[in-house]
């Protein structure tokens, strides 16, 4: 695998952390001195500024371009490890008025940071997530660039190479197809084990190299599609041809390319065009001003939209979404003295620190690779300090002494208000429409300032306030928004009663004697006379011929259905001779009724207050006590009792009775039942909607036989012995509410 870009520095790792220790040391030591030390080094070389840093990117690379006003002399670069950092450092060159930060947001650099030490100026690289990239830098005159990337993030392959120690293949083999991105050129690199020949052969958009008698392990038989990097080429085919190893490459009409051999390794060439060395601008500097093409959300954890960083160290404001966006740093001290640590962090944050002479104190801490600012609130906080933030200016303080100095500037605010009401004040009066004006006199109140004040007119319903405009403002727009029309609904209900009623009878009544030539007589009648009477052993007595007005005494079976006058009806047969007489009676009833009962209750109300309408009658009702007798009154009413309440997405939810009683059968004492039907829920329905909100529903069977014992079991001929009686009754009470909010109708404007 190529890779154009090495890890590169002056000094070794060994000579890096020593200097890194040594930074430490001296700084914990010797902090005091740090603002001597600064005055003591030369300033760097008058005219050499900063004229505008550049970020652009490649897919593979980031290229921070720097331009000075004069040439580069001397420079140096080296890395920080834990969390990785790049540093290059230029001398004699200051940094002018030139932003200290760069949101970058690549794939490869995260932020830039410039800040001038002395002499010289230090650029600072922070990479997304502390992850660490290789890194080039190179000087051209004025210019100085440094490149990132590389790597794993530089290379695009159909397969990685065969594993360290693996025995190398024999005879004429295609190891490797690789495509790689350079700023100035995108290659096609083919690697062979060995010479291996090659042929070209070129068509149209396309080339394709054939290396006859070669094989390759299947793993390298893929299509690499680059169209995605915006370079020259769009397509790499391998396969298995004819002759060989075949090797076509699809690249964008127009582009030139070359094919040369190097090291075991045949390389297709597309060179860029000149523009495209500089790779796509991500974000620039140019005096003093961030000019950033990156997308809106890259650089959002780096700086807040509409100002400066927002940093996440505690102040005297409570802010419980705290975010820190801080360079991350190591601290490592004992009983270290605050001011010595404040020092550090302003040095690391490029801001300018101020204690008051409260802030006194050591700490011991160790923070390995957090935030500054993460790092400061927890000093902060383990002191009890505080700190407010101004510009670039950053004063620290006990938190007491903060909250104070706030309080006391509330006070004054407070002062100047209300001396400016009762000098600059303004008076109003807020006339109320649909509300009671004292009702309101107590929400306003909070609204006034020190020196205001409110009355209330209950004649005409009026708020007379003065104050400052701006609080007179304020109330009228919370009259406004609370005088507002309380809306009305209408509620329906509709009580329906069905009641079917079934019955039906079947009876028998017969009865016959007989005489015979002799003086012999039989006879079959009931044990009852006609008048009801019992007359057990009654013989029967006939000294004539049977005619038909000679009635018998009753009834064998005396069985008949309830018939009378307006209901039921019978047949009667009958057997008349000399001798024999037979009686037959038939009767049958059956009676169906149905019956339904409507009411329709319904009342206006406004909302969250309590109506009620009733219709109906009350029924006297004696009672006996020691005192006499006392006459009370019951209510045999239709009625209805709703409270309704309209919920913002336009629903009613109601607290509602709904009954129907009236008077029933007279008992015994003379005195009527009453029959009562009667609903209590709370329910929620839609406006205009209909919901059933209770219902019952009573089935009555019931089925009566009176029969001659043993008599009526025979087949065909019980039924001479029996009577029969069904009857069957359906009751139904269902009860239906409908709400109804009123629109009010638009009022005319009218002119005063």
């Amino acid at each position: 695998m190529r890779n154009r870009l090495r890890p590169k520095g002056r000094y070794s790792w060994r000579y890096q952390a020593w200097l890194a220790a040594a930074a430490l040391v001296s700084t914990m030591v010797v902090v005091p001195t740090l603002v001597q030390a600064a005055a003591e080094v030369p300033p760097a070389a008058p005219g050499v500024r900063v004229e505008e840093v550049v970020v652009s990117k490649t897919p593979y690379y980031t290229n921070i371009e720097a331009t000075v006003s004069g040439k580069i002399e001397n420079y140096n670069s080296f890395k920080l490890n834990d969390p990785f950092r790049i540093v290059v450092d230029i001398w004699g060159v200051a940094q002018g008025a030139v932003a200290s930060e760069l949101p970058a947001g690549t794939p490869q650099v995260k932020s830039v940071k410039l800040s001038q030490q002395g002499d010289k100026l230090r650029m600072l690289v922070e990479t997304p997530d502390d992850a660490p990239f290789p890194f080039l830098v190179t000087t051209e005159g004025n210019r100085l660039v440094l490149s990132v990337g590389g790597g794993q993030e530089g290379k695009v392959t159909s397969l990685d190479r065969p594993a360290a120690g693996m025995e190398p293949s024999k005879g004429k083999t295609v190891v490797g197809i690789d495509l790689e991105d350079l700023p100035d050129m995108s290659n096609v690199v083919v690697t062979t084990s060995g010479a291996v020949s090659h042929e070209v052969v070129e068509g149209k958009d396309s080339v394709t190299l054939v290396f006859p008698g070669a094989s390759t392990e299947k793993g390298l038989l893929r299509e690499m599609d680059a169209r995605k990097f915006d370079i020259p080429i769009r397509r790499v085919r391998p396969a298995t041809g004819k002759k060989g190893i075949e090797v076509a490459v699809a690249f964008a009409p127009g582009s030139r390319y070359s094919v040369k051999e190097k090291d075991n390794a045949v390389v297709v060439s597309f060179p860029k065009a000149a523009c495209a060395e500089k790779g796509a601008v991500v974000a620039e500097l140019v005096s003093g001003r961030t000019v950033s093409s990156m997308p809106a959300h890259a650089g959002q954890e780096m700086e807040p939209a509409g100002g400066a960083p927002k940093w996440g160290f505690v102040t005297h404001e409570v802010d419980s979404r705290k975010k820190y966006v801080g360079q991350r740093i190591s601290l490592d001290f004992k009983d270290a003295d605050l001011a010595n640590v404040f020092r550090i962090i302003a040095e690391v944050s490029n801001l300018n620190i101020i204690t008051t002479d409260d802030v006194k104190g050591r700490v011991s801490v160790r923070l390995i690779n957090v935030p500054w600012d993460q790092a400061l609130d927890i000093v902060l906080k383990s002191k009890a300090l505080g700190a407010t933030h101004e510009g670039n200016i950053l004063r620290i303080a006990p938190l007491s002494a903060l909250r104070a100095e706030d309080k006391a500037r509330l006070d004054a605010k407070k002062d100047v208000e209300k001396l400016k009401a009762s000098l600059e004040g303004v008076i109003e009066t807020i006339p109320v429409n649909y509300s009671k004006a004292s009702d309101l006199k107590d929400k306003i109140t909070d609204l006034l300032s020190e020196g205001g004040k409110v009355q209330v007119d209950d004649r005409t319903n009026t708020i007379i306030i003065r104050d400052l405009r701006k609080n007179v403002d304020d109330v009228k727009a919370l009259v406004a928004k609370l005088d507002t029309a309380t809306p009305q609904v209408l509620i329906e209900a509709r009580i329906v009663e069905v009641d079917t009623s079934f019955t039906r009878e079947l009876g028998v009544q017969w009865g016959g004697s007989y005489k015979s030539e002799g003086s012999t007589h039989f006879g079959a009648t009931g044990i009852q006379d006609p008048s009801g009477a019992f007359i057990p052993g009654q013989t029967l007595t006939n000294t004539k011929d049977f005619t038909a007005a000679t009635v018998p005494p009753n009834y064998a079976v005396n069985l008949p259905a309830t018939v009378g006058l307006g209901s039921g009806g019978g047949i009667a047969f009958g057997i008349l001779s000399d001798s024999v007489r037979l009686d037959l009676s038939l009767s049958a009833l059956e009676a169906s009724g149905k019956g339904k009962v409507v009411s329709s209750p319904r009342v206006v109300t406004i909302d969250n207050k309590e109506a009620m309408i009733e219709q109906g009658t009350q029924i006297p009702y004696s009672t006996v006590s020691a005192s006499g007798t006392n006459v009370e009154f019951v209510d045999a009413t239709l009625s209805l009792k709703v409270t309704p309440h309209i919920t913002p997405e336009g629903s009613v939810i109601m607290k509602l009775e709904a009954k129907n009683d009236s008077p029933g059968d007279t008992g015994a004492s003379g005195q009527p039942a009453i029959n009562k039907k009667k609903a209590t829920t709370q329910v929620l329905v839609r406006d205009g909607e209909t919901a059933v909100i209770g219902g019952i529903l009573q089935v009555t069977r019931k089925e009566d036989q009176q029969a001659v014992p043993w008599l009526s079991k025979i087949p065909i001929l019980g039924i001479f012995f029996k009577h029969d009686t069904t009857q069957s009754s359906n009751r139904e009470l269902l009860i239906f509410v409908t709400p109804k909010i009123l629109k009010p109708e638009p009022a005319q404007a009218r002119i005063y």
